[in-house]
């Protein structure tokens, strides 16, 4: 193969990366910020180390999880193939989590029916989260890791809940909007990160534990996953707004 189309291939891969996401305006996205209904019953789990992969070309998350999932001492050396690409790493930050049903799957689903199951490269992922669309705050920028001043919203369908019994870190944009951070790369939160003008991050002790769901109301699932300049992923949890997003002129 000539040394043209390799680096054809590789334009179009980061083509897709960077461009198989649209804005919330782009794609008509339009939900309710009511909580949505939860299963009867919650299977909840301690994870601590998410392996998460992105199918760039069907825009889908998948984790490590099934019936045979890659050990966390192989998860290094593990190199995907296009169109997979790894996320990057997530240390979570959330006590315990209630993952209850695969994109795409029946929202009466039973037991095994509610997880989509493949096999990649020897191992075994589980199909978690749907990537809807993407916005900025600050300007365009890296959709996984933003320059500094700026943040990145994607939208994503996922039926998970999670829970934190201790102490958050909270990001509000001081208009009604709050956040929580989920996720680091290094495992420990870091509140020097850059945030654009008139954003807000600090540390908040729990009376009680604080349960974050999907949002959309009835079966949907949808969150909003906020990303900033030091790789820490945050989960919206309180909404300024009864619909999302806020089309109302300024």
């Amino acid at each position: 193969m000539s040394r043209n189309i390799y680096v054809l291939i590789f334009i179009v891969s980061q083509f897709i990366q960077s461009c198989g996401l649209k804005t919330a305006k782009e794609v008509g996205l339009h939900f309710s910020t009511e909580k949505s209904k939860l299963p009867d019953t919650l299977n909840w789990k301690h994870i601590g180390f998410a392996k998460e992969l992105i199918n760039q070309k069907e825009l889908m998350v998948v984790i490590s999880g099934g019936t045979n999932p890659i050990p966390l001492d192989k998860w290094d050396d593990f190199k995907p193939l296009f169109p997979y690409k790894k996320n990057i790493d997530r240390h979570l930050l959330f006590q315990q989590t209630a993952f209850y049903r695969s994109p795409n799957t029946e929202v009466n689903c039973k037991n095994a029916d509610c997880t989509k199951e493949l096999d990649y490269k020897n191992y075994t992922w589980v199909e978690m989260a749907k990537p809807i669309c993407v916005d900025f705050v600050g300007g365009k920028t890296d959709m996984l890791k933003p320059e500094k001043g700026h943040l990145v919203i994607k939208t994503i369908q996922k039926c998970q809940t999670v829970m934190f019994t201790d102490s958050i870190f909270q990001l509000t944009d001081n208009k009604g909007n709050y956040y929580v951070m989920h996720a680091t790369e290094t495992g420990k939160p870091d509140s020097t990160s850059i945030l654009p003008k008139g954003w807000e991050l600090k540390k908040v002790i729990l009376k009680e534990p604080l349960i974050i769901s999907p949002f959309g109301g009835g079966n949907e699932c949808y969150f909003n996953i906020i990303g900033d300049n030091l790789g820490q992923g945050y989960h919206q949890y309180i909404f300024a707004d009864t619909i999302y997003p806020n089309m109302a002129p300024n």
